[in-house]
């Protein structure tokens, strides 16, 4: 259950396109979201931006469950982009997921190579490349890629997302502002859907102006109705947005 669902509430955030993203920036942050199916806590995952003195970023995740559901779920979650934010949008060029403690250990790693436009990618042993239209991004890179575009007030948005040697598209849609409140505090928000041919899968994300469009809630329903949600519970000042 939890190597499903931890990734996928940091994964819902991955989609408005990198062409999008031209004059948006974002400082150095980390934050921490408690994760929850229906009212369980079930587990932890905190994020973080690192700007490297050569100007690339290094963005990455962490997500374990509580010690109290440890028992039964046991994965923890490791993910990591780097690459360059450019005026043309994100330019990942590695990226690395590694899943550990569960049933069966998984780690897959992509490069992408921009002067041919293929990625690589290395997956349990395997390794293929594939080509990839310009502005492809790994589907940890596009949650910056999200709050990029939200600066640019941008309303309906795909992003094409490198994934298990496939290219996925994504699509999301703004439909209204909500006041919301989560352990972090009480924010106003843009609220987004995912847009889905599945339509017994809702995903709803809420990204808050105020600390530069960061995801505060994030909220799935799958197929089997189970409710699985993603709040802020804390985050670093440097995300505030200065008046």
């Amino acid at each position: 259950m939890l190597k499903k669902y931890l990734p996928g509430l940091l994964l819902l955030t991955t989609t408005l396109a990198s062409s999008a993203l031209q004059a948006a920036t974002l400082n150095d942050f980390d934050a921490t979201y408690i994760l929850k199916l229906g009212s369980l806590r079930i587990g932890t995952s905190t994020i973080a931006l690192q700007t490297e003195t050569d100007g690339s970023y290094r963005y990455k995740t962490h997500s374990w469950p509580t010690r109290w559901v440890s028992w039964l779920l046991k994965d923890q979650l490791y993910e990591t982009s780097r690459g360059r934010i450019t005026p043309a949008g994100i330019r990942p060029d590695k990226y690395h997921y590694l899943r550990t403690g569960g049933d069966r250990k998984r780690e897959a790693k992509l490069s992408f190579n921009w002067d041919e436009n293929t990625v690589r990618n290395k997956v349990e042993g395997s390794l293929w490349e594939m080509d990839i239209p310009a502005g492809t991004v790994d589907k940890l890179a596009s949650q910056l890629g999200m709050m990029l575009a939200l600066q640019q007030d941008k309303k309906d948005v795909t992003f094409n997302i490198a994934d298990g040697g496939h290219l996925k598209e994504y699509r999301y849609k703004v439909v209204g502002h909500e006041t919301l409140e989560v352990p972090a505090g009480t924010f106003e928000t843009v609220k987004i859907t995912k847009l889905r041919d599945n339509k017994k899968r809702q995903t709803y994300v809420w990204c808050a102006p105020a600390l530069n469009y960061l995801p505060i809630r994030i909220w799935q329903r799958e197929t089997d109705n189970s409710v699985y949600t993603s709040d802020l519970e804390s985050f670093s000042e440097t995300l505030r947005v200065v008046p």
